[in-house]
């Protein structure tokens, strides 16, 4: 799920959680609803919020992205350091013409 699908989530959730309390409240008033059934009323709304984010951290959980592959155009650098396209926490050595099997960590 990327960063806008949660925001709109979240924005959803929140305008159905307003919906569910203003319908939870209304329907208490002057229709006799006992305290009773507003506090249960209220337990299975909150059950409800509970399974929501329960889902909701399970998704979050299995949205395994792979790690974005860095292109790095040789014909415009010369010989340096540049990210590994295997391994992102490694830098690889460009000797100018190809890569090398020399490596080290990549620390920003």
């Amino acid at each position: 799920m990327s960063d806008e699908q949660g925001r709109r989530m979240r924005q959803i959730l929140w305008v159905l959680g307003a919906v569910a309390v203003v319908i939870l409240l209304a329907s208490g008033v002057g229709s006799g609803v006992t305290g009773f059934e507003m506090g249960f009323y209220a337990f299975v709304l909150a059950i409800g919020a509970v399974v929501v984010l329960v889902i909701r951290g399970l998704v979050r959980v299995g949205d395994k992205r792979p790690t974005p592959v860095q292109v790095v155009n040789m014909s415009q650098g010369g010989a340096g350091w540049y990210p590994d396209q295997h391994d992102s926490s490694q830098l690889r050595w460009f000797d100018g013409s190809q890569w090398t099997p020399y490596t080290r960590p990549n620390h920003g």
